[in-house]
């Protein structure tokens, strides 16, 4: 997007005709995607075939402009050429062929504010259920700043647009815009846990992956000690079964540094802790539904007693490690007595 604000006010448009009416395309994924990128941050939920809808202004324009798209390079660059000197005019959108003049400007500003306000109030409500000097801190500080600045985007112009001229207004947006682009750009710079948003495991995972590469591997002394105590606390005491059960915990029950232990699980046994727990819990069911004392109970009790939160999260694992679903899996003990 800051790249094709350059060449519009650059005047360099005409060498890079294929990206004509290419912006608003740009504008109209990003919005929806800022927004449904927050949501799975905040609440750890994927995306949802209901979420084709936010592509509904995207399928608008493309429809809109499609015949302007499939010009050839020349025919726009005659376009281009007509309407780079003078900004306003580029962006009026005069070609649209269902709405008049000018209206995709204001449109986009009110679809910015729509999802900007839902942002926001997410955020918002979020904030407070976070401890916000832990390990969230610094993906909150951005998003607000964030935000705050895509409200400079569409805020003064559907505040001012009728006071002010449009050439004024068109510099301030797009001003704005390279402004936001710049500022995030140095903020994952110097701040990647951004990148990782709350999910701090995932974070100190990649961290130890990169400094093992970088690092000799653990002996094979280092080795068998882990083994030794991880089979006692593990395999011994089950402590797995407990909920909530994380690789704190674990280096508090074995006496092992966290940052050894990631490097045992990550680097000699290929995967993660949140896996190599799974993975016990799943065993550990399996040989629960195979000793038949526990026929009585529902996938939810089967789910509490072997260490997972709900039944979700353990039918998943379930399937992940068995390939098979828990009922299918019961079915099929059933079938053999």
């Amino acid at each position: 997007m800051s790249f094709i604000i350059w060449l519009l006010t650059s005047g360099y448009f005409f060498h890079f005709p294929f990206f004509y009416r290419t912006g608003n395309l740009a504008g109209f994924l990003f919005m929806p995607l800022m927004y449904l990128y927050i949501r799975m941050v905040l609440t750890g939920k994927g995306l949802k075939w209901m979420d084709l809808i936010h592509l509904l202004p995207f399928l608008i324009i493309l429809v809109d402009f499609w015949p302007i798209f499939m010009l050839s390079n020349d025919e726009k660059i005659l376009l281009i050429q007509s309407e780079v000197s003078n900004p306003v005019l580029y962006t009026s959108y005069n070609q649209s062929r269902f709405f008049p003049p000018n209206f995709y400007t204001p449109f986009r500003s009110l679809v910015l504010a729509f999802y900007w306000v839902i942002s926001a109030i997410m955020v918002w409500k979020n904030a407070k259920k976070q401890d916000l000097r832990g390990f969230a801190k610094e993906w909150f500080v951005w998003i607000k700043i964030f935000l705050g600045l895509e409200l400079l985007v569409f805020f003064p112009f559907l505040l001012l647009f009728w006071a002010i001229e449009p050439l004024t207004n068109f510099l301030l947006v797009h001003l704005t815009i390279v402004l936001l682009t710049f500022i995030t750009s140095l903020a994952l710079i110097f701040f990647p846990k951004i990148l990782y948003g709350m999910d701090q495991n995932l974070f100190e995972e990649k961290a130890i992956k990169i400094k093992s590469e970088k690092t000799e591997q653990l002996s094979d002394q280092k080795i068998k000690e882990i083994e030794e105590k991880l089979d006692k606390v593990l395999n011994k005491d089950k402590k797995f079964l407990q909920h909530g059960y994380s690789i704190q915990s674990l280096a508090e029950d074995t006496n092992v540094p966290v940052y050894l232990l990631r490097l045992y699980i990550n680097s000699h046994l290929k995967t993660n802790f949140s896996d190599f727990i799974n993975e016990r819990r799943i065993e550990d069911s399996c040989n629960l539904i195979e000793s038949g004392k526990f026929e009585h109970l529902s996938l939810v009790g089967l789910a509490e007693l072997s260490g997972f939160n709900n039944r979700n999260s353990f039918t998943l694992a379930f399937q992940k490690f068995k390939n098979v679903s828990p009922s299918a899996y019961i079915k099929s003990v059933k079938g053999k007595e």
